[in-house]
């Protein structure tokens, strides 16, 4: 118990001054459309829940393709990846394409945005001014499995889950399907219009399971529902692994 305190207390220690909450909009006719998330300044969880393409048509859920700097747009920003079980893997600037300190690679990322923001991942977007990411690309249709490893795993949705998207909190609704929890997992989202120092929510599971899955405020303190923005990713510490299934079925 002393040593996962400890842990906890490093980590949210280390991203005390991130600011993890996007606002969105979804253009979307049937399966294929836009997102708009806007990030604020310092650090923000961002998930893509779409499945894209690049130019060539090839499916490119790449960095260097989703957020793409040829513009300029993101010059400046940073992007981190954690990998459960491992912790973070090398991270990557934007920046200004050409001169001494920049960079040559075409898409403007430094180390060329080969890092992979697969729909149900989870990662930190360090933005230097608040800005706005629009991912393009279709919805994934399911049943989608998305593996939470024991331990902090840094996800998001698969499906466009949340606030202005596929409507329902993730323990209850029916597309989620996050039903198979372990007692003691818990939630961290950030919001960073909160007071500094309280900018985290934690929601943890009670020791019982009512009506055998996490609904009816069955998530403490907070209770459910824990509905997050889209795009808006999130920790999950899981005390064994959990397999999380999304199953968003295609209306043609």
């Amino acid at each position: 118990m002393r040593t996962k305190t400890m842990l906890l207390s490093a980590l949210l220690g280390a991203l005390g001054s991130v600011s993890v909450m996007a606002q969105t909009n979804v253009y979307s006719q049937n399966t294929v459309g836009y997102i708009n998330v806007t990030i604020y300044p310092g650090y923000n969880i961002v998930t893509c829940p779409l499945v894209c393409v690049n130019t060539n048509g090839v499916q490119d859920n790449s960095i260097g393709n989703v957020m793409n700097n040829a513009g300029q747009q993101f010059t400046g920003t940073q992007v981190y990846f954690y990998y459960a079980g491992h912790g973070y893997g090398p991270n990557d600037t934007a920046k200004v394409i050409g001169g001494k300190t920049g960079t040559s690679n075409a898409n403007g990322w430094n180390n060329n945005g080969t890092n992979i923001a697969a729909p149900g991942v989870g990662f930190w977007v360090d933005s230097p001014a608040s800005n706005t990411i629009t991912f393009v690309g279709t919805v994934p249709s399911g049943p989608m499995t998305n593996p939470i490893t024991a331990g902090f795993n840094l996800v998001g949705s698969i499906v466009p889950l949340g606030g202005a998207g596929i409507n329902g909190d993730l323990a209850s609704n029916t597309l989620s399907s996050l039903t198979n929890y372990n007692i003691g997992d818990q939630f961290y989202v950030y919001y960073p219009t909160n007071p500094p120092g309280s900018n985290y929510l934690s929601y943890t599971t009670a020791s019982g399971k009512a009506a055998g899955h996490g609904y009816g405020g069955n998530w403490t303190a907070n209770g459910d529902p824990i509905i997050p923005n889209v795009g808006q990713g999130f920790w999950y510490d899981a005390a064994a692994p959990v397999t999380w299934v999304e199953n968003y079925q295609v209306s043609q």
